[in-house]
């Protein structure tokens, strides 16, 4: 009935899981999808920011987005096979280290709040 502290954790469990799932995912379509995404992520931040708005929505879409655009642009002096498979094993790493990522915090906040 009320709001406990299982609640509160599964919460920020879920907020981990839909962050780390967006950033992978997104490195996904720029693999398939290339320069599109990466026009829309480079369309959708604001070079240099002057409000404050501005500045939450680079926070908003470097935190949801940027690894993959990072990634991408950090390979992208490679011819395109060489540059595929270099993200297609960026990719892989992340996908192993966001799970990782996801029980070492998931493990965390279940040994904080239940124990």
């Amino acid at each position: 009935m009320f709001w406990t502290i299982d609640d509160t954790v599964e919460i920020l469990k879920i907020g981990v899981t839909v962050i780390l799932s967006t950033q992978f995912a997104y490195g996904c379509t720029i693999a398939i999808l290339e320069k599109t995404m990466l026009g829309f992520y480079e369309y959708s931040i604001y070079d240099p920011p002057t409000t404050t708005v501005q500045k939450i929505i680079n926070v908003f879409q470097k935190g949801l987005l940027g690894s993959g655009h990072y990634i991408y642009t950090k390979i992208g002096k490679y011819n395109w096979f060489v540059r595929k498979i270099l993200f297609l094993i960026a990719l892989a790493v992340q996908g192993i280290l966001s799970i990782t990522l996801y029980y070492l915090i998931s493990g965390l906040l279940e040994l904080i709040f239940l124990s």
